[in-house]
């Protein structure tokens, strides 16, 4: 998945527009900011040329130029015909574009013989008029920061400009004032609402409303915007706006002809109170004793199924890798690195945007032939180079639909970092990290999908070779959003010349109750090694791993200790030898322990590795008439030192 089904949509609503009749052109990726030459003037409805401009920019935005038509572009804070809903609903008779930032947009023919502009707020605040030289942004075109453009629903614009509706008289009234300079007789309704509704009068005001606008055809997307804003400026206090939202869908349940029926009725009081008491479902103590829970693993004591998950470690702690192994052993009902057992083979969705398609591939084929399986046949795994930004609503959606398109049961993504571009110093917002992460969730619950992020440690850790916990993840919001983890750590300092070998910790733990703690040690290898890379996984009981890490430490001081000594004896040798070059007729041993300041044993010692390495021999020394037995250095050329 690559998300290139935007691009595709965005090619193909330019040539649909055109081909309706209206004048299109491109506007930069993300922006309203056209990149023709003219700018609108550039409008057309060639198809070719359309072609070409969506080849060359297949990211571009749609531009349509209101030549010829009229649209009625009304912002997300315009408070016009709020308290007036007959005059809202005779402009539901037109297409409907709901813009990226919230606003409305209505596509009208424009009436023969009037002088209108372009005008910006002065019909109303926040009301433009686009005319002649003017120009929209439609959908499916996306704005920077993810906000999109899309059609109301059953008021697409999918008629020619010659088969628009007329606006209402009433607005061409007030566009004709306009027009005439009368701008003191704009718009008669207010622009900041009258009445406040308080307390206990909401929800029937709110929904008598809605019914008004239901009763003249309007969908349940041009009621919640509607009475959204006549909630925000009147109500007494604002009601939450998803319980908004269910008073919209409640409405727009009914047919426009049953809707008097139900106003009568009251069925929208009925339902709000329906709602109130599914909202907390009290279960008496005999029924909670008599429900059955079941807590389904996916892998044994790991992890469970439909609660967020985490694998997060340091770099260098095979996170992706794990992943992999993790991915073909629910898709095959193999044993998670050998150890822990699948039950059943799952569905399994890798995304993984970091780390590349040759280095998946390459690990993906080692860990299926240490399972003694072909990458190939392991049908029960789909993959996936990109990840999405959790910013972008429509990524969001793409994503829900590869999961339901491919009925995945899991979805690995990797990693978490990649799907907040842009987060900057925002990671240590609560609010801010735990709003991108609530999509997940929200994902999770709807489609009954498992998601299992893959995040990173904090980088300043106590203790850097031992056991992650989960306040060792890094970021804001993490800690609080997963219910089930996978931490891994190293257990010793990671060593390159020792060819892909690697000693982990492996800290699993979750809200279901089940943790655990192993060592895992994995031998990768090298390309240079016969057969290539491999993944020889071997996982240990924990007191199994901190006794190896024991034994190995122990060795390694030994060694030290060993090469300190060395080291020291060799310091030792070097200044016999750089005593015994001022005696060239030779000394005895204690006039060279004198010299050096060295015990007469320690000189000993070192003087006969010397004589055995054929640096120094014996020699007779006379010192007056004392003759005695000394040492001295062999010459370069292989000769004694003799004078």
């Amino acid at each position: 998945m690559t998300f290139q089904a935007t691009l595709s949509k965005l090619h193909d609503a330019a040539l649909t527009l055109a081909d309706l009749g209206y004048a299109v052109f491109p506007c930069a990726s993300g922006t309203k900011q056209p990149i023709t030459p003219h700018g609108c003037n550039d409008a057309t409805n060639d198809l070719d040329t359309i072609e070409d401009w969506w080849r060359k920019s297949p990211s571009a935005n749609i531009g349509v130029s209101t030549n010829g038509i009229f649209v009625l572009d009304v912002d997300v804070g315009s408070h016009w015909l709020l308290e007036d809903p007959e005059r809202s609903m005779d402009l539901a008779v037109a297409p409907l574009s709901l813009t990226a930032r919230g606003g409305r947009q209505y596509f009208f023919r424009r009436p023969e013989g009037v002088a209108w502009k372009n005008w910006n707020s002065e019909l109303a605040k926040f009301v433009d008029i686009k005319v002649d030289g003017g120009y929209v942004v439609v959908p499916p075109s996306v704005l920077k920061g993810g906000g999109r453009y899309r059609w109301a629903p059953t008021m697409e614009l999918d008629v020619g400009p010659e088969d628009l509706p007329l606006p209402p008289q009433w607005l061409v009234d007030d566009l004709n004032r306009l027009s005439d300079g009368n701008s003191s007789d704009r718009v008669t309704t207010t622009e900041v609402g009258g009445n406040r509704i308080p307390a206990g009068q909401r929800n029937g005001t709110l929904a008598r409303l809605g019914g008004t606008m239901r009763r003249a055809g309007m969908s349940v997307d041009e009621i919640a915007a509607a009475i959204q804003e006549t909630n925000r400026v009147r109500c007494v206090p604002p009601m939450d706006r998803d319980e908004v939202d269910r008073i919209a869908a409640s409405v727009a349940r009914y047919e426009p002809d049953q809707i008097n029926v139900a106003t009568i009725e009251n069925h929208f009081e009925q339902d709000r109170r329906a709602a109130e008491e599914k909202l907390f479902n009290i279960v008496s103590s005999r029924d909670l004793d008599a429900s059955q829970y079941d807590m389904e693993y996916l892998i044994n004591g790991i992890l469970v199924r439909g609660q967020p998950s985490m694998i997060a470690g340091p770099k260098k702690t095979l996170k992706t890798n794990i992943s992999v192994d993790l991915a073909l052993s629910l898709a095959e009902a193999t044993p998670f690195l050998g150890k822990f057992d699948v039950n059943l083979a799952r569905r399994v969705g890798v995304m993984s945007g970091e780390s590349g398609a040759a280095t998946i591939q390459e690990t993906a084929r080692r860990v299926a032939r240490a399972k003694q399986l072909r990458l190939a046949d392991c049908d029960g795994a789909v993959w996936c180079f990109d990840v999405p930004q959790l910013t972008n609503q429509e990524h969001i959606d793409a994503m829900k639909r590869v999961i339901e398109d491919h009925a995945l049961d899991v979805l690995i993504l990797d990693p978490t970092y990649l799907m907040m571009l842009g987060l900057g110093n925002d990671a240590g917002n609560l609010f801010i990290v735990g709003g991108l992460l609530k999509s997940i969730g929200e994902l999770a619950q709807e489609t009954g999908c498992t998601p299992i992020l893959c995040h990173h440690l904090k980088k300043s850790i106590a203790d850097p070779y031992e056991p992650a916990e989960l306040e060792n993840i890094a970021w804001a919001g993490f800690q609080e959003f997963v219910r089930q983890w996978i931490l891994l750590n190293r257990r010793v300092k990671y060593d390159p010349g020792r060819g892909g070998h690697h000693e982990l910790w492996m800290s699993v733990g979750g809200s279901a109750g089940h943790s655990g703690l192993w060592g895992v040690d994995v031998q990768e290898g090298t390309r240079d090694d016969p057969g290539g890379r491999r993944w020889d996984v071997s996982v240990l009981e924990a007191s199994d791993a901190y006794e190896l890490r024991e034994q190995a430490g122990d060795l390694v001081s030994e060694e030290k200790q060993e090469r300190r000594k060395q080291s020291k004896f060799d310091r030792r040798k070097q200044q016999i030898v750089e005593s015994l070059s001022t005696f060239p007729m030779g000394e005895s041993l204690r006039g060279i322990s004198a010299n050096v300041c060295m015990r007469d044993r320690t000189a000993k010692e070192a003087l006969e590795i010397l004589i055995d390495e054929g640096v120094v021999e014996t020699c007779q020394c006379q010192k007056g008439r004392s003759k005695f037995t000394g040492y001295k250095l062999v010459s370069q050329n292989g000769n004694t030192n003799d004078a």
